[in-house]
């Protein structure tokens, strides 16, 4: 507890300029915040995340026309809605990063923000069925633009990969359309090589989610063999070193 409050502080104090007019931020702010948001949701600390958020915000504010940087603003807000909701309604959060994501799309367009933006609008379904209509079409919408942009974007296919696993059959999901997915999603991180800054996430987690795939299938062999896969690229991926354990 006393690292993590002493990683929240440091990670508050970092020097962010005043408000930088209309001037995009230093390449090393988008690589140090997509590190912290990396290194928090790999281990599941939640106050690291909440550190890395902060500082999204903080040099989001001073550039407030970066679109890069609101991306991470965006998606650190989603990751740390995604271990809210373990405890408490996550929606007001879940909003946010609606909000910033679509901002950030404004002043620059990313595959992994529209698609972040159609997760996003999912869960939101989720938690209240009766905004279907509202943002069922957003989120579609959403999705193809991300495909548009992004047609070989291995995040593009994780994220359609996680959705698909919670949708119907005869809605277009289920495990088999979801194992075809993160299949691709695996295959495409092989080769994958963002400009500096851009986003890197999600290797590890394809091989997780592809691993719950099976698991949920019955198949525990191929499941233990994609946590493993996912622990050998990220060693301190907490969540898939429970899993394999959980299979021993």
């Amino acid at each position: 507890m006393i690292r993590r409050l002493m990683l929240s502080s440091a990670l508050a104090a970092l020097y962010v300029p005043p408000l930088a007019a209309q001037g995009s931020a230093p390449a090393k702010w988008a690589d140090t915040i997509a590190a912290e948001i990396e290194k928090a949701q790999i281990a599941g600390d939640t106050a690291a995340l909440s550190a890395a958020v902060a500082l999204a915000s903080r040099v989001a504010i001073a550039y407030p026309n970066d679109g890069l940087i609101l991306h991470y603003q965006g998606y650190a807000l989603y990751r740390q809605a995604l271990m809210q909701q373990q405890h408490q309604d996550a929606s007001p959060t879940f909003e946010r990063a609606r909000d910033i994501l679509t901002k950030s799309l404004n002043a620059r367009i990313l595959p992994e923000t529209h698609i972040l933006l159609s997760a996003v609008d999912g869960q939101l379904i989720a938690r209240n069925p009766s905004r279907a209509m509202e943002l069922g079409m957003q989120s579609q919408a959403s999705t193809t633009s991300a495909l548009r942009s992004g047609p070989a974007n291995p995040r593009v296919w994780l994220v359609r990969g996680q959705g698909a696993m919670f949708t119907p059959a005869e809605y277009g999901g289920g495990l088999d359309v979801a194992e075809e997915y993160l299949k691709r999603a695996v295959e495409l991180f092989a080769s994958d090589s963002p400009k500096p800054g851009e986003p890197a996430w999600g290797k590890a987690e394809a091989y997780v989610w592809l691993g719950q795939v099976y698991e949920k299938k019955g198949d525990k062999a191929t499941a233990a063999d994609m946590y493993k896969k996912a622990v050998e690229i990220s060693p301190n991926y907490r969540w898939a070193q429970w899993l394999a354990s959980a299979l021993k």
